[in-house]
């Protein structure tokens, strides 16, 4: 080796020995700076109160009540009588009791459930001495109204009407006003009357009576009066007025009632519909009173777009025939035909029209007419008396089956077949019926949903990482587990600086190789927000990616079911083409397929239940967590091996201390962590076990509801089928009667014919006859004359 070299090693030798203990220093400050930074740290968060309830602001249930606003204002009333539901039921004290309680009514109300919403207003009516109530007592019991004129049940009402008496006349609103009127008028007239009128059909024009209790009838019409114009109920309270005296055969006043509707502006799409059935209501007043003209003028005045227009055109017909206009009268049902081609009316139309073409003397026409009736409605009739005499043994008993079998989604047009579905009409009990499986429906529905929520949160709370499911608890954990990384990162540091330059014997360097091996995967753990977010959003993300894949196979399940259905249509369209046997073998295979995809799509369910469980429990404390856990013990216990074995420094040995000190803060916070888990995780866990408990009892009263509704819908639904049954026979036998009828027309024009051509041949013929005895008797007179000259000849 050259001087030279020798010289630059000997002078970096020197630097290294001169330079170290100032580098050692500098590291010294760095550990202690981070080191101070860690401890004041540490104490800020330590001081921070954790609550055993979950973190709500102390505006919490103002902030639900808005939530509830937002969603009642989206006429979204299921969610907001979710929410207002538990700020009734938790917090009876609170100042945003009583509005939560009324708009909890009243949602309830909006959203069908009269008979909870019946409950509810009653329960504000209870508070009605309180201040807070008071702005809600007076719509309360214009609900109530209303509710009983919706159910039919008056019970209770007398002691609504006594409260609305006692109120100062200037608090009862128009609304109210109104409503009180309209339960008087549901009270005077049966219920069969109210659910035809107003408005309703009449051929004759001549309102059912029977059973009017024409005193409340009074009564209830004054009541309407007392309804101001330029109320928004002003015009339907004109309306009532008018049909209460059409209901007592007044009819020059009830004309006069429906033609102060018409003054009133239209503004409103419920003041445009009432204006509408106001023209059809003095079209047939009109009709009643011989004014036809002007039934004419009101029935035109309904306009095309209406969905009244159809009614009106159908009865201008009649008023037409009346007024002997036979022309006019075809050409309205003609326009019937085109404009509503799906009308109620049409069949009748059909019928009316072929009898005013038989009238007039064209029987090609009406013959046509009558047998395209016949041919339209005569295979449907025969359908349907197929159908009633293959259960001709318990016919009520199989339409009970029915309603069993599709409880959830039963259409009452469902055993009807395509052309009797487009003519049926639901009304009165069957679309009373109808309506209660719907709420049975909503409510099962209501309940499995509720079931699968509780089998979410039971599912959330049985895995080992409960933290995750609070917010607030799982942020707490994530700064205690970034303050143990870089609490090892100091340690790292630390025992690195002790160990510079110290001799070490075989066991130590084995113990120091394996520290190194475990800090290779230090710089790997998050300390920041970002850290976290970063390292569990990959996570998240593959939960994502199964999610998606699961609604993929539920879009193909849904093709396959629409395959399905599309094989089982053609098979019932073709029926008569193939043998029975075949095709009963291919209906079983498609039963197999559809529990198989009933089968997939439980699974399916299933796993979105596992697949949110899991993704809940990415976060601090999953095994990713544990993992780092058991690393950072495992380098704590080597850092304390090695320094046993190298003899630690005295001058590190406070830095180790604090170290320790700071991981015991942070281990009893992380411990009170749990201990509130715990306690959150039992109190989740006793609230859904009480729910759990209410959802059978739930479910039970459910099953007895649609049993009692099995009997009833069922015995209403054969009723029904009997009057579309009895229709269509209807229909079928006058266009029977039609078709006779212009057999019978043509035979009596042809015999009427042939009695006059006979005439006429008679006439002729004695005519001929005459004009040839005449002729006769003329030649015979001339041959005498001859004769006689020739005798006198001699």
């Amino acid at each position: 080796m050259s001087r030279r070299a020798v010289s630059f090693v000997a002078s970096a030798l020197l630097a290294g020995v001169l330079f170290a203990p100032v580098a050692q220093a500098q590291e010294d400050e760095a550990i202690e700076r981070e080191l101070v930074g860690l401890e004041g740290q540490v104490a800020a968060l330590m001081s921070e109160p954790l609550r055993s309830e979950s973190l709500r602001s102390a505006t919490f249930v103002e902030e639900r009540l808005t939530d509830g606003e937002l969603f009642y204002r989206l006429q979204d009333y299921i969610r907001a009588s979710i929410i207002f539901t538990d700020i009734v039921d938790n917090y009876p004290q609170h100042a945003a009791f009583p509005d939560a309680l009324f708009l909890l009514a009243d949602s309830l109300f909006r959203a069908g459930d009269y008979l909870g919403a019946r409950t509810r207003f009653r329960e504000v009516l209870s508070h009605s001495s309180e201040p807070g109530f008071r702005p809600f007592i007076q719509r309360s019991l214009g609900r109530l109204i209303e509710i009983a004129i919706h159910t039919r049940d008056f019970e209770g009402i007398d002691d609504v009407f006594a409260q609305l008496n006692r109120l100062p006349p200037s608090e009862i609103e128009a609304a109210t006003t109104y409503f009180r009127a309209k339960y008087l008028y549901n009270r005077a007239v049966p219920a069969d009357d109210v659910l035809r009128a107003p408005g309703g059909s009449q051929d004759t024009g001549h309102p059912a009576t029977t059973g009017i209790d024409l005193a409340t009838l009074d009564q209830a019409r004054q009541a309407f009066e007392a309804v101001q114009e330029g109320s928004p109920y002003y015009p339907q309270a004109r309306y009532f007025i008018g049909v209460i005296h059409t209901l007592r055969e007044q009819y020059p006043q009830a004309i006069e009632a429906f033609t102060r509707v018409l003054r009133a502006p239209a503004t409103t799409q419920e003041h445009i519909q009432v204006s509408e059935l106001t023209q059809l209501a003095l079209g047939r007043l009109y009709y009643e009173t011989d004014q036809l003209e002007q039934a004419v003028e009101a029935y035109q005045a309904i306009p095309r777009t209406s969905a009244n227009f159809d009614e009106a055109l159908y009865e201008i017909a009649w008023v037409y025939i009346r007024m002997g206009d036979a022309t006019r009268a075809e050409r309205a049902l003609e326009v019937l035909a085109v404009a509503a081609p799906d009308s109620h009316f049409l069949p009748d139309a059909k019928i009316l029209r072929g009898n005013l073409l038989l009238r007039n003397g064209r029987f090609e026409e009406a013959n046509r007419v009558f047998r395209e009736v016949a041919r339209e409605f005569g295979p449907v009739r025969r359908e349907l008396d197929e159908m009633l005499a293959e259960h001709q043994a318990d016919p009520i008993g199989y339409f009970r089956q029915l309603v069993r079998e599709n409880m959830q989604t039963f259409d009452a047009n469902a055993f009807l077949p395509p052309l009797a579905q487009r003519w049926a009409s639901m009304e009165g009990d069957m679309d009373r019926a109808l309506g209660v499986l719907q709420d049975l429906a909503e409510a099962r529905q209501l309940v499995t949903e509720t079931s699968l929520l509780v089998q979410r949160l039971t599912a959330a709370l049985s895995q080992p990482n409960r933290v995750a499911v609070f917010a607030d608890l799982r942020r707490q954990r994530e700064l205690t587990t970034g303050f143990r990384n870089r609490v090892l990162r100091l340690r790292q540091r630390a025992i690195a600086l002790e160990s510079r330059g110290a001799a070490a014997t075989p066991e130590l360097e084995e113990v120091r190789a394996r520290r190194r091996e475990i800090e290779r995967f230090i710089d790997r753990m998050p300390t920041r927000e970002e850290d976290f977010a970063e390292m569990d959003g990959e996570v998240v993300g593959r939960y994502r990616r199964l999610e998606r894949e699961l609604s993929r196979m539920e879009v193909e399940l849904l093709g396959m079911e629409a395959r399905i259905a599309a094989t089982e249509r053609y098979l019932a369209d073709t029926s008569g083409t193939r043998d029975a046997s075949g095709d009963e073998a291919v209906a079983n295979e498609l039963r197999q397929q559809r529990q198989a995809i009933d089968d997939y799509r439980t699974e399916i369910g299933q796993l979105r239940i596992l697949i949110e469980a899991g993704r809940l429990q990415v976060g601090v404390g999953d095994d990713r967590y544990q993992r780092h856990e058991r690393l950072r013990a495992e380098h704590a216990r080597l850092v304390g091996e090695e320094r046993r074995l190298g003899g630690g420094s005295s001058r590190m040995e406070p830095t180790f201390r604090r170290i320790a000190t700071l991981e015991s803060q942070l281990d009893a916070r992380d411990a009170e962590i749990d201990r509130i888990v715990e306690e959150r995780t039992a109190s989740i866990r006793a609230q859904v076990d009480e729910e759990s408990g209410r959802i059978e009892g739930y479910r039970r009263e459910l099953g007895q509801l649609e049993g009692e509704a099995e009997e009833v819908v069922g015995a209403v639904t054969y009723q029904n089928f009997r009057r579309v049954q009895q229709r269509f026979y209807d229909l079928v036998l006058r266009a029977d009667v039609g078709r006779i009828d212009v057999a019978w027309a043509e035979r009596e024009e042809h015999r009427m014919r042939v009695e006059m051509l006979t005439r006429e041949r008679s006439q002729e013929l004695r005519s001929l006859d005459d004009e040839f005895r005449e002729i006769t008797d003329e030649g015979g007179g001339g041959a005498a004359a001859e004769d006689d000259a020739e005798e006198e000849t001699p």
